[in-house]
C-alpha cells in the first residue's frame, strides 16, 4: 500500500523543451520569416478575457506602422513589418471582415495583447509597460512580447512612441538580445548605476556607447529631494547616485536597447567596439544584463549571427531609392476548433494492446475534452485511409456517446501514413469549405511502407498550403522518423506514447488540441495523468490536491486495456474527500462502462478544496495496467485557474552540439508568477543500440537564475538534459507539488508606485528631478532609481497537485564509437557571477555565484578555476591567455571542492592596492569536470575599491569631512565659508586635476601618441551636460 504523503506529486506547468539550433532557435513554433527584407508571418493575437474594442486593432496597426519605419532605420535598411495578422477572439462578436485565423493562435502569437503581468507591473493603476518574456539566453527567440489594451489605448509619453517601444521589444524577441541600462529590480544582483572604466580611468554611467550624453548624476537627500551628486567621475558617486539622461541627446544615435525610447534620437542598435562611427561603439566595459549575456558582444554583432542576417542575408536596400515598408495587416477572428483525429491501425498495433490505448484515448477525447461547439471528424488508416466520421459538431452527451462508438479497435494491414493525411484533408474540405485552421491529429507507431514516402511528402506540402496543423504521437521508438518533419512544417507539437506504464503522450496530445485559444474557464486543467501496473487484487492509494482556483467538472477517470473485454469493470475505486467522505460506486457520479473499458466519477457542483486520495483496486483475475486521469475547471467565472499548457519547439536533438538540450516550465496564475515551487521533470529515454531498455530520468527544474535559467523568481523553471541512450524519442513529463506550502504568487502591488521590471524605461529629465517636478502616471509617482526597490506583493499558493506531458524530441543520430554514459559534456557557464564584498583597507574582493553542474548543471564539478585583469574586454579576448589566481591568493573557498549545482559559493581573493585611490579589477571563471571538459568562461563581475565613498548631502550646511588622505570632490556651494588658504589650496587641485586630464586626452586621441601598460585613455567627465566632440571621435 503507497502512503498517502509519498504519492503527493503535481501542478500544471507551462513546459517547453528546447534545443538549441543556431543563434535564431525558437522556443516555440514561430511562422516569422524574413526575406527580401520583409517580416511576414507576424502574429498578434488578443486574450479571450481582452473587452471588445475596435480601437486596440487601430492602436496595434499604428504601432506596427511606425515600428517599421523605425525597425528599416535601426537595421541599416535590412528589415521592415511587410505582412501582420491581428488575431481577434471568439469572445468578439463576429463580422465579415474578419478573415481566417490560418493556423495562428494565442499560444503560438509573436505578440499578445492580454492583462498585465505582476512580475513587470506591480501596480494595478498604472499602465504596465510591455515585456519581452525570456526562457534562454543570448541570441535565442523569446516567446512573445506582453503589450496590454490600457497601454495600448493610453501610452505615457516619457516611455517614447508605441512604434519605438516595439523594436525595442523586437530586439528582445526575435533576436534574444537584453537590455543595457542598469536594473535595479530585474536584475538586482548586478544592478550598478556607474563603473570605473579602464579605459577613460573615470566613472562612467552604465550604458552602451559612453561618449556624446547629456545627463546628470542625480542622488535622493534625506529629505527626500533630488539634488546633485556629491561625487564625480574621478573618486566616484555616491550610494543610491544614478544617471538621469536629458529628454534630448543631440548627439546620441544609440542605443535602443538601451530603453530610454522617449529619447527620440536613440536610433539606432549599438555595433562593435571598433565601429567605425564612435557613436555606435558598443561598450564592453559597461555592468548590464546584454554584457553579462551574450558575452560583453554589441547588439548588432548578436544580430550579425541570426538567420535573419547572416551570411549574406538580407543585404541593405539601395539608399537612393524610396521604400515603402508600411505593413499589410489581416485582420483574423478565431474559430470553433475542427479536429480531425488520424488513427493507425495497422498491424503492428496490436503489440501491448497499443490499439487498445489509442481507442481509450480518442474516446476519452471525444467524451470528456472535446469543448461543446468543436468539431470531431475520425480517420483510420492502415495500406489505405478510411473516413470513419465527417467533422460532427459536438452538442450533447448523445453525439459525444455515438462518436466515442465509432472509434476504430483493431490492428491489420500495412502503414501509409498518407493515405490517412489525404482523407484527414478531404473531410476539412467537405463541401469546399476551407481547411484553414484546422487541426489533424496523427498516431502512429510504424514505418511508411516501401513506396509511401513520396506520397507522404506531397501531402505534407498540402497540409502546409492549406494551413493546417499537425498534432503527432510517436507510438514507441519505432515509429516513423519523418513524424517530426510533418509537425515542424505546419507548427504543431510531437508528444511520444510508450509501452512503459506511466506514458501518456496519447492524452497530452489530445488535450492540447483544446488548449489553443480557448478562456482559461474554459481551459481543462489536468492534474494527474499517469498509469501504473497493478497485480492480481492490489490496491494502490494515490493523493492530489484540489486548490480552490477549480472545482469545477472535476472528474478521475481509470481505464484499462484488456482482450477479451471482460464482462464486468476489472476495478473499483473508493475516493475519500478532504472532509472525510466516503466516494465509492453508491456515489451518483460514480460511473462504469464495460465496453469502453472506463470507471469514471464526476464530482457533483463544484469538488471541496483540499486533500483528496482516491484507492484503486485491481478486481481483474490477472495483472494489467491502469491508466489514471484527474482534471478539473475554473471554480468559477472571474477566477483565474492555476493551469499549465505544453508545447514543444526543438525537435531534433544532436548530442554532440555544444549548445544543449534544455527543459523549461512555467507555474502562473493566469498572468501572475507562481515561484518557488517544486517542478520536476520525467524524461522517458530510448532502449540503446542493443535493445537495453533504461529507466526514466527525473530532473528538478529550478527558478534560480543560473545554470539553463536565465532570471530568477519569474515563474519559469529550466534544467539541462544530458542523459541520453541513443537514437529515438525522448517524452517529457511535469510533475510539481506544493504540498511543503512554500510556492508563493506574485499580485499586483497598490502600495508603491509602479515599477518596470524589463522592456523600455521612462524618461525623466534631470532638470524636472532637481525642480522637484516627478512624472506621475495615474495617481502615482513614477519610480526612480537611487529609491527603495518596491517587491511585489505576493500570497500563499493554495496546496495543489498538477501534472502534464510536455511533448518530445528525437536524437536522429549518435557519434561513432559513442556509448550512453561517456561524458562528452562540460560543467556549465557560470552566468551569475558578482562581487558581493570589497575591502580597499584589506585589499580583499569576495565573489558570490552559484555551483556548476559536472556535466552542465547536472552533478558537480570537479574543480574551479578563477582568472583576474585590471580591463573586462581583456578578460574577455584573452582569457585563456591569463595566469589562473594562485591558490595562495583565495582567502576562503576552496577551488578544488566544488560544491553541487545550485548551492551558492563564496570565495574572497586577496588583490594588490597600488598607490592609486581607486583601483577596478576584472574577474572570471569556469569549472572543469573530471575528465577534463572545461566549462565556457563565466560572465565578467568587476570590482571597484574606493578609499574614499562620497556621502550623500546632508540636510545641514555643515561640510562634510573626507579622509585627509584624498581630496574630496569640488563643490561650488563651499567654496564660499572656505578661508583663503583652503580656496587657493582647492584651486591648485583643480588646475591639477585639469591639466592630468587634457594630457590623457591627447594621449587617447593623438594617433602619434605612445602609451605604456600602466597608463589609461581618458577623455571624459560624468557631469551635467559635459559632451565630447563628436567630429573629433568620429575622426580617431
Amino acid at each position: 500500500m503507497h502512503t498517502f504523503d509519498s504519492c503527493l506529486k503535481g501542478l500544471t506547468v507551462v513546459l517547453l523543451v528546447y534545443l538549441f539550433r543556431d543563434v535564431s532557435a525558437l522556443t516555440k513554433p514561430s511562422s516569422v520569416r524574413l526575406e527580401d527584407n520583409e517580416y511576414s508571418g507576424v502574429i498578434v493575437a488578443i486574450h479571450p478575457d481582452v473587452e471588445e474594442n475596435g480601437m486596440v486593432i487601430e492602436s496595434i496597426k499604428n504601432m506596427f506602422i511606425e515600428a517599421s519605419t523605425v525597425l528599416f532605420t535601426a537595421t541599416k535598411l535590412r528589415s521592415y513589418f511587410k505582412n501582420v495578422t491581428i488575431l481577434v477572439p471568439d469572445t468578439w462578436a463576429d463580422n465579415d471582415s474578419y478573415d481566417s485565423p490560418k493556423n495562428a493562435s494565442f499560444e503560438g502569437a509573436d505578440v499578445i495583447i492580454a492583462s498585465r503581468n505582476p512580475r513587470f507591473a506591480p501596480d494595478p493603476q498604472q499602465p504596465a509597460v510591455p515585456y519581452t518574456k525570456h526562457y534562454e539566453g543570448c541570441g535565442r527567440q523569446a516567446a512573445h512580447i506582453h503589450f496590454t489594451p490600457e497601454f495600448l489605448l493610453d501610452p505615457h509619453p516619457s516611455y517614447g512612441s508605441l512604434g519605438r517601444i516595439l523594436v525595442h521589444e523586437w530586439g528582445h524577441y526575435r533576436w534574444g538580445l537584453f537590455d543595457e541600462y542598469p536594473d535595479a529590480i530585474g536584475d538586482p544582483d548586478f544592478y550598478q548605476e556607474f563603473y570605473f572604466d579602464p579605459e577613460t580611468e573615470l566613472y562612467e554611467a552604465t550604458r552602451c556607447v559612453k561618449y556624446g550624453w547629456h545627463s546628470e548624476p542625480v542622488v535622493r537627500d534625506e529629505e527626500g529631494k533630488y539634488v546633485t551628486c556629491e561625487g564625480n567621475s574621478t573618486v566616484g558617486y555616491e550610494n543610491d547616485c544614478f544617471s538621469s539622461p536629458a529628454s534630448t541627446q543631440p548627439s546620441v544615435k544609440a542605443s535602443i536597447m538601451y530603453g530610454r525610447m522617449g529619447i527620440e534620437e536613440l536610433v539606432e542598435f549599438c555595433d562593435s567596439p571598433n565601429a567605425q562611427d564612435v557613436m555606435l561603439r558598443h561598450n564592453a566595459h559597461a555592468p548590464n544584463k546584454h554584457n553579462r549575456l551574450c558575452d560583453s558582444e554589441s547588439s548588432w554583432e548578436v544580430m550579425g549571427r541570426h538567420v535573419d542576417f547572416n551570411n549574406g542575408n538580407n543585404l541593405p536596400r539601395s539608399p537612393t531609392l524610396t521604400h515603402d515598408v508600411t505593413p499589410v495587416f489581416t485582420v483574423s477572428r478565431v474559430r470553433p476548433a475542427r479536429i480531425v483525429m488520424i488513427l493507425d491501425t495497422s498491424g503492428s498495433m496490436a503489440t501491448e494492446n497499443r490499439y487498445l490505448k489509442l481507442a481509450d484515448a480518442a474516446r476519452n477525447f471525444i467524451t470528456s475534452v472535446a469543448l461543446d461547439g468543436s468539431y470531431v471528424g475520425i480517420v483510420d488508416f492502415d495500406s489505405d485511409g478510411v473516413i470513419i466520421e465527417d467533422l460532427t459538431m459536438i452538442d450533447s452527451d448523445e453525439t459525444r456517446h455515438r462518436l466515442a462508438e465509432s472509434v476504430p479497435e483493431d490492428a491489420n494491414g500495412g502503414t501509409c501514413i498518407g493515405c490517412g493525411l489525404q482523407k484527414g484533408l478531404e473531410i476539412l474540405t467537405e463541401n469546399d469549405a476551407n481547411p484553414e485552421g484546422g487541426v489533424a491529429v496523427l498516431i502512429s507507431d510504424g514505418q511508411d511502407n516501401g513506396g509511401n514516402e513520396d506520397f507522404r511528402n506531397e501531402m505534407k506540402e498540402e497540409y502546409v498550403e492549406a494551413g493546417v496543423v499537425i498534432d503527432a504521437v510517436a507510438f514507441s521508438n519505432t515509429a516513423e522518423e519523418t513524424l517530426r518533419d510533418l509537425v515542424h512544417e505546419t507548427g504543431g507539437t510531437l508528444y511520444l506514447q510508450t509501452d512503459d506504464p506511466g506514458s501518456d503522450g496519447l492524452h497530452a496530445a489530445f488535450q492540447a488540441t483544446m488548449e489553443r485559444n480557448v478562456k482559461e474557464y474554459d481551459r481543462r486543467i489536468v492534474l494527474l495523468s499517469e498509469s501504473s501496473f497493478y497485480n492480481v487484487s492490489e490496491s494502490k492509494e494515490r493523493g492530489i490536491f484540489i486548490d480552490s482556483t477549480i472545482g469545477r467538472k472535476t472528474a478521475f477517470e481509470f481505464s484499462y486495456f484488456l482482450d477479451p473485454i471482460p464482462e464486468s469493470a476489472a476495478l473499483e475505486v473508493v475516493l475519500k474527500s478532504p472532509s472525510g467522505e466516503r466516494i465509492d460506486k453508491t456515489y451518483p457520479g460514480y460511473g462504469t462502462d464495460e465496453t469502453f473499458q472506463v470507471v469514471k466519477v464526476s464530482i457533483n457542483g463544484i469538488a471541496e478544496p483540499g486533500a483528496w486520495s482516491f484507492t484503486v483496486t485491481n478486481t481483474y483475475h490477472s495483472a494489467h495496467e491502469i491508466f489514471t486521469t484527474v482534471s478539473s475547471y475554473a471554480s468559477q467565472e472571474g477566477v483565474d485557474p492555476i493551469i499549465a499548457t505544453a508545447e514543444l519547439s526543438g525537435s531534433i536533438i544532436n548530442i554532440t552540439d555544444p549548445e544543449p538540450f534544455i527543459a523549461y516550465a512555467e507555474i502562473r496564475q493566469g498572468f501572475n508568477p507562481v515561484i518557488r515551487a517544486n517542478v520536476f521533470a520525467t524524461i522517458e529515454r530510448p532502449p540503446d543500440k542493443y535493445g537495453f531498455h533504461y529507466d526514466p530520468i527525473i530532473l528538478q527544474l529550478l527558478d534560480n537564475g543560473a545554470g539553463a535559467d536565465i532570471t530568477r523568481d519569474d515563474g519559469i523553471y529550466s534544467r539541462y538534459f544530458t542523459n541520453f541512450t541513443g537514437v529515438g524519442y525522448y517524452g517529457i513529463k511535469i510533475n510539481i507539488d506544493n504540498n511543503d506550502g512554500s510556492a508563493v504568487i506574485l499580485l499586483h502591488n497598490s502600495t508603491v508606485p509602479y515599477t518596470p521590471y524589463s522592456g523600455a524605461l521612462p524618461v525623466i529629465d534631470p532638470d524636472e528631478l532637481l525642480s522637484g517636478n516627478i512624472p506621475m502616471i495615474g495617481n502615482a509617482t513614477l519610480w526612480v532609481p537611487g529609491t527603495p526597490v518596491p517587491e511585489p506583493e505576493h500570497v500563499q499558493a493554495p496546496y495543489f497537485t498538477r501534472g502534464v506531458s510536455g511533448g518530445s524530441s528525437r536524437v536522429p543520430d549518435v557519434p561513432a564509437g559513442w556509448q550512453p554514459g561517456d561524458d562528452i559534456t562540460a560543467p556549465n557557464k557560470v552566468i551569475d557571477l558578482f562581487v558581493s564584498a570589497s575591502s580597499f583597507i584589506n585589499g580583499t574582493v569576495t565573489l558570490t555565484f552559484t555551483a556548476p553542474g559536472d556535466d552542465l548543471d547536472i552533478g558537480t564539478a570537479t574543480y574551479y578555476v578563477f582568472r583576474r585583469s585590471e580591463s573586462s574586454l581583456d578578460l574577455q579576448i584573452n582569457y585563456t591567455l591569463i595566469p589562473a589566481i594562485n591558490d595562495s591568493d583565495i582567502i576562503h573557498g576552496d577551488p578544488l571542492s566544488p560544491a553541487p549545482f545550485g548551492v551558492r559559493e563564496e570565495f574572497m581573493f586577496q588583490v594588490p592596492i597600488p598607490a592609486s585611490p581607486v583601483v577596478s579589477y576584472a574577474f572570471a571563471m569556469h569549472a572543469v569536470d573530471e575528465t577534463g571538459n572545461e566549462a565556457k568562461m563565466s560572465n565578467v563581475a568587476t570590482a571597484e575599491l574606493r578609499e574614499y565613498i562620497p556621502q550623500r548631502p546632508p540636510i545641514t550646511t555643515t561640510p562634510p569631512t573626507p579622509p585627509s588622505s584624498v581630496s574630496p570632490p569640488v563643490n561650488y556651494k563651499l567654496i564660499i565659508g572656505l578661508s583663503v588658504s583652503g580656496a587657493l589650496l582647492l584651486c591648485v587641485i583643480i588646475i591639477l586635476v585639469a591639466y592630468h586630464k587634457s594630457s590623457r586626452w591627447r594621449a587617447k586621441y593623438d594617433p602619434n601618441a605612445k602609451h605604456s601598460d600602466e597608463e589609461r585613455n581618458g577623455a571624459k567627465e560624468e557631469h551635467a551636460y559635459d559632451n565630447v566632440c563628436v567630429d573629433d571621435l568620429n575622426k580617431s
